[in-house]
This record gives structure tokens, C-alpha cells and sequence, in this order.
């Protein structure tokens, strides 16, 4: 027998084995990939899941971070309503004084008329935290960031023109409590209405009953001085609603809550009815006499 040829022959019938598993090869990868691909119909279904799952989880996140923002908002009445019970400890139990726009210091000088929280949440030239830094509890806080709801995203007014420059503040006070005496007028008639000026004061009708703090409408927010008189039929001074139609209230006692609102008077005011100067009527009045009622004692 020939060497040469019978290895010739041996050479040929590896190289056609080869070719033969080679092609196995090529032909059950490109199966394995045709089962791998997907088809138009898989890649809707795949999609049309991903949507009903994002339609599902999407309400479930907003609402975690609405409650996240109420906590917060919570946190932020509690350490403003304790350094104004702090101040009054270190003050023989006068509480700090609460002055609206007849009494704000200038520019040039924050130490003009001491207040709780000097500065006009619609005044440009106001809204720094250097007014919120000039403020008599702000040495017992020490945070500017406190002073502002996390879930108010409005921007300054100036003069009733939308600004892009952040609030400093959001939450006002009770006017009722401790007022400058230019801005006990702003109050309107205190006939037969307690004005607290010191701790022992709150005795009637309890501090737990007599709120202090509150996040405040962001078309109503001016001065730190919030009006609300047992004797008054409109909203003058306007809760916020940041909340789902609700805000952060604080009371005297320490204790804060998220409080509901259900009068569209409240909720629905918007920028057009203050540059209009409008002082809405209650469409549910029992959300204006509640405030009358935690706002001061009335005879």
C-alpha cells in the first residue's frame, strides 16, 4: 500500500469531518439564536407589562414621598414651635413678639423692631435668610431650612409678579399671639378676644387648643403675622394646602398635626384672587370657624 496516499485519504476524511461539524456548529447556533430572538408580539407583551407595572407603582411613590414631605414638615413646626417655647423660658415667660408689616426692620438695620421672624415672603429685597437669620427664636434654631415647607416648590411673588427666587419662609404665626402693638390693629376688632403675650396667658383656653405656626397659601404669605378673627365671614390671611389639600399646623403645646381642609375657599385661592385683592367667602364655613376658634379665646 502507498504511505503517501493512504494518508492523503485519511488527511481528506478529517477535513470533510470537520466541515460537516462545523456546519452542525453554524446550523444549532443559529437555531439556539432563533429561539433566543423575540418576536414583535413578545416585545409588546414585554412592554405592555412594563407599563401596567409602572401604572401600579407610580401612585405608591408619590404618595410615600407626600408622606415623607408631611414628616418633614412636622419636624420642621416641632423645632420652630420649641425654640419659641425656649425663648420664652430664657425671656420670664414673655413670648417673642410677632410683628406684621407696620413693624419690620430695613435693610440697613435687622435690629429695628425685634420679631419671632422679621421679612415679606412678597418683598424681593426681603426674602434672605439674613431677616430669617434676625429673627428673636432663630438663635434656638439655628437652620434656616426649617422655616420652609418641603413641599412648597413656589417661588417668591414680588409685588404679585412670579419671581424664580426661592421662599425663605413658608409657615406664619398666630396674630394673637404676643403682637407688636402697630399690629394689633391689623387684627381688626379684639373686642372680647384674648391677646397672649405671656406663657401663663395660654391657660385660657389651653395651649394645646391655640395653634402657633402654620404653613401658610402661597399668594396669601406676606409678613410672619397671620390674621384670623372670631368676628371675620371671609378668609382674610389663607392656610396652605401643599399637603394634598391640607398644611402643617403647630400649637401652643408643642404638638404639630397635618390638618385637612375642605373648603374649596381655602384650597382653590390662586394668584389672580390676591392680585385682585379678593377675601373669599367660606364655601364650608366650619373650616374658617375652627381656625376662629384655635385662634384665640373669645368672650
Amino acid at each position: 500500500m502507498n504511505t503517501a496516499t493512504g494518508l492523503g485519504s485519511v488527511g481528506a476524511s478529517v477535513s470533510t469531518i470537520d466541515r460537516t461539524d462545523s456546519t452542525a456548529e453554524r446550523r444549532q447556533s443559529q437555531r439556539a439564536a432563533g429561539r433566543m430572538a423575540f418576536t414583535l408580539i413578545e416585545l409588546l407583551v414585554v412592554i405592555a407589562i412594563i407599563a401596567i407595572l409602572a401604572a401600579l407603582l407610580l401612585p405608591t411613590l408619590a404618595k410615600s414621598k407626600e408622606q415623607a414631605q408631611g414628616v418633614k414638615c412636622l419636624s420642621n413646626l416641632r423645632q420652630l414651635t420649641l425654640a419659641w417655647v425656649m425663648y420664652s423660658g430664657d425671656n420670664k415667660d414673655y413670648l417673642p413678639v410677632n410683628g406684621d408689616e407696620n413693624y419690620e426692620p430695613t435693610i440697613l438695620d435687622l435690629t429695628a423692631n425685634p420679631q419671632w421672624c422679621p421679612g415679606r415672603e412678597d418683598e424681593l429685597a426681603e426674602c434672605t435668610n439674613r431677616f430669617i437669620m434676625a429673627g428673636l427664636i432663630y438663635p434656638y434654631v439655628k437652620n434656616p431650612a426649617v422655616y420652609v415647607c418641603p413641599a412648597d416648590n413656589t417661588d417668591v411673588l414680588n409685588d404679585f409678579v412670579q419671581t424664580s427666587t426661592p421662599k425663605t419662609r413658608s409657615v406664619s404665626m398666630n396674630g394673637w399671639i404676643s403682637p407688636a402693638p402697630p399690629s394689633v390693629q391689623d387684627l381688626g376688632s379684639s373686642v372680647g378676644c384674648v391677646i397672649y403675650h405671656k406663657t401663663g396667658d395660654l391657660n385660657n383656653p389651653g395651649a394645646s387648643k391655640i395653634w402657633l405656626l402654620m404653613d401658610e397659601n402661597p399668594w396669601s404669605i406676606n409678613d410672619a403675622f397671620m390674621v384670623c378673627n372670631p368676628q371675620d365671614t371671609t378668609w382674610v390671611d389663607h392656610p396652605a394646602s401643599y399637603h394634598n389639600r391640607a398644611n402643617g399646623i403647630s400649637f401652643c403645646d408643642g404638638h404639630a398635626e397635618i390638618h385637612k381642609w375642605m373648603d374649596p375657599a381655602v384650597y382653590n385661592y390662586n394668584l389672580q384672587d390676591a392680585a385682585a385683592g379678593q377675601d373669599p367667602t367660606p364655601v364650608v364655613p366650619s373650616d374658617l370657624h375652627w381656625l376662629q376658634t384655635a385662634s384665640t379665646y373669645y368672650k
